[in-house]
């Protein structure tokens, strides 16, 4: 499954979640509790909160793992009752009462045991012993598969029963909308278009793999500018040797295009490169570039572009990193007639 796919499905189960409160008629046995299962580096816990903001929501993360089974069910105190001393739990600090919003149960499966079941009473009854969860909020939990060997720890087959279980794997388009998104260097993401191979090869085995997370950090590097040696001894210990030697051939493409303004300052004659490397190079080149008053140039060029795959990775890039483009009469033309083609 898509990552994207997963978040909107998590939306979902906030949505209702939360007109299960309104509603005041809820049952515990209503609410859904989305699981994210993935990887290391995909970018669950960033596409959870991501989504949590948009939606207006507050978060509260809770990384199960970093906290003893006691501190989580709530430390007991002594009280004065009708016939004397007696024990009570402490409210657990971080679990809201009042609004709406997401408890996210991060790093779910490498807590220890203990902590799973504490959790499991707070998944089905959405309470923590007498301490109860706010009903506006929805409980959101991410983590890792055994399979991953991240630390990982069996899941109590109660638990998983109580959860929506989602299993997300590594897309490219859903990578570079984020990172073209985000401004991420030109560079970077047409290298990922040409070799879209490198965005996720997660190896447990190695100090550093490819990730979507890796790329990220790599993006910092490269603004670093760098000698070139070190530069790509700095991305190998990010994403390990294969992947940064592949990146440093596309780097040398990109930075030895000709002119990247060509197809601006004159679209019906810039030269139209053979070479799928330097084309991937020059499209992503074009998308970080392009602009309100310079997009009719880049259209008319685009349009003489015989390999059409090409033209649709420049736009998906261009849109991803300025959503106003589409308003520009030449873009939303070529959207109506040839957009069926782009899946963002």
């Amino acid at each position: 499954m898509r990552l994207s796919s997963a978040i909107e499905i998590i939306s979902s189960a906030i949505k209702h979640n939360i007109a299960l409160a309104e509603s005041g008629t809820a049952r515990n046995s209503e609410y859904v509790t989305p699981m994210l299962w993935g990887a290391p580096g995909l970018g669950k816990t960033t596409a959870i909160e991501d989504r949590t903001k948009e939606l207006g929501c507050d978060i509260r993360t809770w990384i199960l793992a970093q906290h003893d089974a006691g501190e989580l069910g709530g430390f007991p105190v002594l009280v004065d009752g009708p016939d004397g001393k007696e024990m009570q739990r402490c409210r657990p600090a971080n679990l809201p009462k009042q609004g709406t919003g997401v408890l996210f149960l991060d790093e779910f499966p490498q807590a220890p045991l203990a902590n799973q079941n504490i959790a499991a009473q707070l998944i089905n009854e959405r309470r923590i012993g007498e301490h109860k969860l706010g009903e506006g909020w929805t409980i959101v939990c991410a983590g890792n598969d055994i399979k991953h060997r991240a630390g990982t720890n069996q899941m109590p087959s109660h638990v998983k029963d109580r959860l929506l279980h989602l299993n997300v794997e590594a897309d490219t388009n859903d990578a570079l909308s984020y990172f073209n998104s985000k401004q991420f260097n030109p560079e970077l993401t047409g290298f990922i278009r040409y070799q879209p191979e490198y965005l996720h090869k997660f190896d447990p085995d190695q100090k550093a793999s490819p990730t979507p997370r890796s790329w990220e950090r790599v993006n910092s590097v490269l603004n670093w500018r760098l000698p070139q040696l070190e530069e790509q001894q700095a991305i190998a210990g990010l994403v390990g040797g294969p992947a940064a030697a592949g990146l440093a051939g596309f780097l040398l493409v990109y930075r030895e295009l000709p002119d990247p303004d060509a197809p601006f300052k004159a679209p019906e004659i810039a030269p139209i490169p053979d070479d799928p490397a330097v084309l991937y190079a020059l499209m992503s080149s074009l998308a970080a570039r392009v602009e309100g008053k310079n997009a009719k140039n880049m259209m008319t060029y685009l349009k003489r572009v015989p390999h059409k795959e090409f033209v649709v990775c420049c736009m998906k890039d261009s849109l991803s990193r300025n959503p106003k483009l589409a308003q520009q009469k030449d873009v939303a033309e070529w959207l109506r007639t040839e957009g069926a083609s782009l899946v963002l």
